[in-house]
């Protein structure tokens, strides 16, 4: 196996405080224990999202900066609430800061307004650097990426957890499949799209029921839209920690018979290398 790039991870001073972090009673460096798990499994570079919706997690993006100077495996994107977007100037600083895209959480109707009303400098300058923008959102909620796209189809859209399909504990028929995650296999149109195969714990039942057979017809459903070229191995650290060991949020792809050792290759690090090496910084 070539190297390996993670698509989605978290890294939060103390820990993270809504996981099994909280089990412990203590604080604990999850950097460290990430750069260990990364040495142990040839990951080379990961992405780091951004979150700061919670009080324990409003410095978040200051803290990652200060990742980015100890770690070169850090690439991190910057959380923003859609309702306060940053500014082209704020851009400018992350850019120096070594951060390489923007972190979105869109649930509900008052986000996806707030969204809509970023505006074309915005995107604009996004796109020609080629920064990736990390969303996690669910449902119909993903429609609103379909307007920003149309005027912006170079835009980097990373959809994180297969879009968050509906929890099952029985594999979906393949048409059941698709009508669930219409909405994300609607943006296989826009080429500079592409999902983050992470998180398989919250889309079965029960959460632990590794390899995940249950949600694997999604799977197939997002290759045959994107292409193997276009999909991202997350492991969703730390909060997949609760459920499943750190090798097994890769090692699934192993057992699923429709993907080839060259679209794992891909899927597992080449895919995500390559975005990072395009991303102007």
């Amino acid at each position: 196996m070539s190297e390996r790039a993670d698509a989605h991870i978290h890294l939060f001073e103390g820990g993270y405080q809504d996981s099994f972090v909280k089990r412990l009673g203590r604080p604990i460096d999850e950097a460290v224990c990430y750069a260990s798990l990364a040495e142990d499994h040839g990951v080379k570079a990961a992405l780091v999202v951004g979150y700061a919706d919670v009080p324990w997690a409003a410095e978040n993006n200051r803290y990652l900066a200060r990742m980015v100077a100890q770690y070169d495996w850090v690439h991190p994107v910057a959380y923003y609430d859609a309702g306060e977007p940053p500014t082209t100037d704020d851009l400018e600083r992350l850019r120096s800061g070594g951060f390489v895209g923007l972190s979105f959480y869109i649930f509900g109707q008052e986000r996806v307004d707030a969204l809509l009303s970023i505006s074309d400098e915005v995107w604009s300058w996004l796109t020609s650097r080629q920064w990736l923008i990390s969303v996690n959102s669910k449902g119909e909620d993903w429609a609103a990426w379909q307007t920003i796209l149309q005027q912006h189809g170079e835009l980097r859209l990373l959809v994180s957890h297969l879009g968050l399909p509906p929890k099952v504990g029985e594999p979906p028929t393949e048409a059941g499949a698709r009508e669930a995650m219409a909405s994300v296999l609607a943006l296989a149109g826009f080429p500079q799209s592409r999902v983050k195969l992470s998180g398989f714990y919250a889309m079965t039942d029960p959460g632990h029921d590794y390899p995940h057979r249950a949600a694997w017809p999604y799977v197939e459903a997002l290759l045959a839209a994107f292409g193997a070229e276009r999909l991202l191995w997350a492991s969703d650290f730390s909060p997949c920690l609760d459920w499943l060991t750190f090798p097994q949020t890769f090692g699934l792809f192993s057992r699923m018979p429709f993907l080839s050792e060259a679209d794992r290759e891909r899927i597992e690090g080449a895919n995500l290398l390559a975005l990072l090496d395009e991303v102007v910084v």
